[in-house]
C-alpha cells in the first residue's frame, strides 16, 4: 500500500476511528487501526468488537492495499506531524514509512490478516433521523444511564420504534432516575407494524453523537438482530446490542401530581450548583443530598456537618399542596444543565414518589428523579422493573 494525503485530513480520520480501538485486550490486532486503500479512497477501521467505526476520505492511491498499525503510537505521531502532505508506504520488510517534507518515520506494522471482519449491514428496520434531533435525544437521555457496569442493561439506552406513529423513544435509567425523549424520524423502511426495541450501550450512542456533524442532514440507522448500524456520508458505526430485558419503565411514570413548580431554569441551576457544592459528604449515602421545601415559597437547603449549611428562597410559580422532599442534587443538576428552555417545570406528588423535571412548553422530554428518605438519607428504593 502506498498513499498520499494531507496531515489534517489524516489526523481527523485517525481521531474518529481511534475512539473504537480496544484499550485493554489479549488480541493484539484490536489495538490497531486497519487502513485499506482502493480507488482513490482510504478507509480506516477501529473496533473493540462491541463498537466499530469506519471512516473513508479521498486520497491519492499510488498502490492499493491494506496495513494494520498500532493505534496509540500512530495517532500520537500524526498529531505531532506538521500540517503538510504525508505519504504512507508499506515496505518489503512489513514496516511502514511515513514521509513528510524532508523527513521520514518507520513504524512496525501488525498482521492485517488477524483483524476481525466487520459484520455486514443487515436488518429489516431502517430509520432516517435528523442529525440534530438524534444528537439532542442522546445528550438528554444518556445522563440517566449507569456508568458503573458497562455491560449492565442499566448502562444502555433503549430505542423504541413505533412504525404506525413514525416516532421513536430513547429511554435510560440507572435505577435512581429515568430520562425519556420522544422524537420523529424523517423516513423509514420497516417490515412490521409491531413496536421494535433495541438496547444500545450509552457509550456507543454518545460516540455516534460525537462523530456526527453539527450541520443539517440525516443519519441512517439500521437495527439488526444483534447489532445496530449508523451511516452518514463516509462514516459508518456499528454497535453490538446489549443482552437482557430493559425494565418496564412505564409503571414508574407518574400519571398525576399534587404540586407543580415553574421557574427560571438558570436560577434553579445556579442555586442547585451552590447547594450541591456544600452538600458533599464522604459517606456516599449522604453525598449531594439537597432539600426541596415547597409551601407559600420555594426553598432549597443543604448542609454538611463540617462545612456549613445553605438555604435559598427562589422566585417560582407554585400550584398545589405544600411538600418537602430530599433528593440527590447532582441528578437535578445534570438534568438542568442539558435543558435548553428558559423555564423548567417540577411536578411532585409525595416525598417518596418520583419528581418529574421537564422543560416548560416542551412535551418530548422529561427526567424522573427518585427522592431520598429525609430521616435516614438512604435511597427509598431502586427501580428494577
Amino acid at each position: 500500500m502506498h498513499v498520499s494525503c494531507s496531515q489534517p485530513q489524516l489526523l481527523q480520520a485517525v481521531q474518529k476511528v481511534h475512539r473504537a480501538v480496544a484499550s485493554t485486550t489479549t488480541m493484539t490486532a484490536l489495538t490497531g487501526i486497519l487502513f485499506q486503500a482502493d480507488e482513490n479512497m482510504l478507509t480506516l477501521q477501529g473496533t473493540d468488537l462491541d463498537l466499530g467505526i469506519i471512516y473513508s476520505f479521498p486520497v491519492e492511491v499510488i498502490i492499493p492495499g491494506e496495513i494494520l498499525l498500532p493505534a496509540r503510537i500512530f495517532t500520537e505521531m500524526v498529531r505531532r506531524l506538521p500540517p503538510t502532505n504525508v505519504t504512507i508506504q508499506l515496505l518489503a520488510d512489513n514496516t511502514v514509512e511515513l514521509t513528510y517534507m524532508q523527513s521520514r518515520v518507520h513504524l512496525n506494522s501488525l498482521d492485517p490478516n488477524q483483524y476481525p471482519s466487520f459484520p455486514e449491514i443487515e436488518g429489516e428496520t431502517t430509520l432516517e433521523i435528523d442529525i440534530k434531533t438524534l444528537k439532542d435525544a442522546i445528550r438528554k437521555v444518556s445522563i440517566a444511564s449507569s456508568s458503573e457496569d458497562l455491560r449492565s442493561i442499566f448502562s444502555g439506552i433503549l430505542l423504541e420504534v413505533n412504525p404506525k406513529a413514525q416516532q421513536f423513544n430513547l429511554v435510560a435509567t440507572d435505577t435512581h432516575r429515568l430520562a425519556l425523549y420522544k422524537g420523529s424520524f424523517v423516513s423509514s423502511t420497516i417490515k412490521t407494524d409491531d413496536e421494535i426495541n433495541a438496547l444500545i450501550s450509552s457509550r456507543s450512542l454518545n460516540e455516534l453523537a460525537r462523530l456526527l456533524p453539527g450541520e443539517e442532514g440525516t443519519v441512517q440507522i439500521t437495527i439488526g438482530s444483534a447489532q445496530i448500524f449508523a451511516c452518514h456520508d463516509n462514516l459508518k458505526l456499528y454497535a453490538r446490542l446489549l443482552d437482557g430485558k430493559f425494565p418496564h419503565y412505564q409503571q414508574v411514570i407518574p400519571q398525576s401530581y399534587t404540586t407543580r413548580i415553574k421557574m427560571s431554569t438558570r436560577e434553579l441551576l445556579e442555586t442547585t450548583e451552590r447547594a450541591v457544592l456544600l452538600a458533599r459528604d464522604e459517606v456516599k449515602a449522604r453525598s449531594h443530598i439537597i432539600i426541596l421545601q415547597i409551601g407559600e415559597t420555594f426553598k432549597i437547603k443543604s448542609e454538611a456537618a463540617e462545612v456549613g449549611h445553605l438555604e435559598e428562597e427562589l422566585s417560582a410559580q407554585i400550584d398545589g399542596e405544600p411538600l418537602t422532599l430530599a433528593l440527590n442534587g447532582r441528578y437535578l443538576l445534570e438534568t438542568l444543565r442539558i435543558l435548553d428552555s428558559e423555564e423548567v417545570v417540577l411536578e411532585l406528588s409525595s416525598p417518596l414518589k418520583p419528581i418529574v423535571v421537564k422543560p416548560e412548553g416542551q412535551d418530548n422530554y422529561f427526567c424522573l428523579i427518585l427522592p431520598i428518605r429525609i430521616n435516614t438519607t438512604v435511597p427509598e428504593r431502586e427501580y428494577h422493573g
